[in-house]
């Protein structure tokens, strides 16, 4: 009766090794199909994250403009895909694989009071693009489609 129940507790200690494929096989198949899905949304996670990047440095810009009482320029570079503001600068094609800068018209200069001049930078990822609006009185937002 004794080996009878050393042999009960030595099955029901652990998982059975059907038991284990059958949750790996599981959870593989869950991967594959969530893989591809993360994947397709990428580009446009980028594009959203460069775009708060731009518009965090604008702001930036406009703040270091006021507190330092002299006009602050941020210059767009649309060929290498990057800009510069004061002694800093971002490389958005390194930061952020796969984003231009579509179009930059102006570079904004904001000036000790805060207000600028009205620009318009259009990051790009191939598929969608995001517009940073600079209003005149200084203000940066973030837009899908157009800035008016």
């Amino acid at each position: 009766m004794n080996n009878a129940k050393n042999r009960a507790n030595a099955v029901s200690g652990g998982f059975t090794v059907i038991e284990l494929l059958v949750v790996l096989g599981i959870m593989s198949l869950a991967i594959g199909v969530a893989v591809p899905s993360l994947l397709s949304w990428l580009p446009g996670l980028r594009l959203s994250s460069a775009a708060r990047q731009v518009a965090t440095d604008l702001q930036l810009a406009r703040m270091r403009a006021i507190s330092q009482n002299a006009a602050t320029t941020v210059s767009f570079d649309v060929a290498g895909a990057s800009y510069t503001f004061g002694t800093d600068s971002r490389n958005l094609g390194q930061l952020f694989p796969g984003i231009t800068i579509a179009s930059a018209p102006s570079n904004p200069t904001f000036t000790s009071r805060g207000t600028a001049n009205a620009a318009t930078i259009t990051l790009s990822n191939g598929v969608s693009q995001k517009l940073i609006c600079v209003k005149a009185v200084g203000r940066v937002t973030i837009k899908d489609s157009s800035c008016a």
